[in-house]
């Protein structure tokens, strides 16, 4: 199974792939800086060619839960999201959209406030600017909180 995990905003979008269960390579997209909603369409034109050319069968995405700061940020952020559900909509093939909380990617302990970790499950350097580093941690913990997801429905499953 090949699953693609996003860590995403309008600024900068963390991401990470999976193949079979095992962590495959990640990295960050940041889209030019136009505006907001050009950004957004470039990820999703983004998000779209990584479906395709990867063979991606589950997109696993962290929920922005919680408040923000402000109302502006939460309608941003809201929008990614239906970008990100739009585009595994349109995928020629069935793809499972699976959602995850800050909370589950925190559980693995690879998220930004832990680059350490993050960089040993990728066994290199994470990104070398740190803000974008954590959105690359982000990205390989919101795939290893997919997994434990998907493992726990397959083991319910076989119950």
């Amino acid at each position: 199974m090949n699953l693609f995990a996003l860590d995403a905003s309008t600024t900068a979008v963390g991401w990470a792939v999976f193949v079979d269960g095992e962590y495959g390579y990640s990295g960050v997209y940041v889209p030019v800086h136009e505006h907001w909603w050009i950004r957004i369409h470039k990820f999703g034109v983004f998000l779209q060619a990584q479906i395709q050319g990867e063979g991606i069968e589950t997109v696993a995405y962290e929920l922005a839960t919680g408040h923000h700061g402000n109302v502006r940020t939460d309608r941003l952020l809201g929008a990614v999201e239906y970008e990100a559900r739009t585009c595994v909509w349109q995928a020629p093939w069935p793809v499972q959209f699976l959602a995850v909380t800050a909370s589950q990617v925190r559980a693995t302990e690879c998220h930004k406030k832990n680059l350490a970790y993050a960089a040993a499950v990728k066994g290199a350097p994470l990104h070398s600017n740190a803000k974008l580093a954590g959105d690359e941690a982000d990205a390989i913990g919101v795939g290893l909180a997919a997994l434990k997801v998907l493992k726990e429905e397959e083991w319910g499953q076989r119950a």
